[in-house]
């Protein structure tokens, strides 16, 4: 995700709030995930969590970054400072080229493996051209009754937010799952796609956030 200047319509900031700001832009723009609470605090030399949390009230009043609930890494820059996708331009091609950028688990999580594998081609028209989206391949068979099998690819749209119930990519710890997004009031239910399968239990205290929305998949048939 590039992440672009704050327009110059928003309120002023302190420099305090303007240096976490710009942190968790650097963040969002280098690492395509923002930063947690007590990482920000740790960078800034604040103490107490009531201390970060105060400032991002802040960041979220003047419209510089939103947050989800019950998310570690739920912060997200704000839309105006956020390029909007652009859509291919005439004589660029009838294709998209996606990176796959690792392997995500659809059954117990499994290290999410970072390094590009490659790129897939696919029509314009199935992703509406749209630059924001990276494809994973998928390990398991916890999401087979919502059409998604071992070894498929599936598309997702990079943001940190996710209302209740739709398919997200999300890292837990240092792993990464395909599954559906359920907020509860202690932490996140992480729900399969197949009976034979419980939900992943994440509690508000474990490192969890949220990496894409799953808008797509392709499959090869041998």
């Amino acid at each position: 995700m590039t992440v672009a200047s704050v327009s110059s319509e928003l309120a002023p900031l302190t420099d305090r709030q303007r240096e976490i700001y710009e942190y968790i832009r650097k963040r969002v723009t280098e690492d395509h995930r923002p930063p947690t609470v007590r990482e920000i605090g740790e960078q800034f030399g604040i103490s107490s969590t009531n201390g970060v949390r105060s400032v991002l009230s802040a960041l979220i009043r003047k419209g510089y970054v939103s947050r989800s609930p019950k998310v570690s890494r739920g912060l997200e820059v704000a839309e105006a400072a956020v390029p909007k996708a652009e859509p291919l331009r005439e004589g660029e091609g009838e294709g998209v080229e996606i990176p796959i950028v690792g392997r995500v688990a659809a059954g117990t999580p499994i290290l999410a493996v970072q390094n590009l594998e490659g790129t897939v081609v696919v029509d314009r028209n199935f992703l509406a051209a749209r630059r924001d989206v990276f494809a994973l391949r998928v390990k398991g068979d916890s999401m087979i009754e919502a059409g998604i099998l071992d070894g498929d690819l599936i598309f997702a749209r990079q943001q940190q937010t996710a209302e209740p119930g739709q398919m997200i990519v999300a890292q837990v710890e240092d792993e990464a799952t395909v599954k559906y997004f359920h907020p509860e009031k202690n932490g996140v239910r992480l729900e399969p796609a197949n009976s034979a399968y419980k939900p992943i239990w994440v509690p508000e205290d474990k490192n969890f956030s949220i990496a894409g929305l799953v808008i797509g998949v392709l499959r090869k048939f041998n």
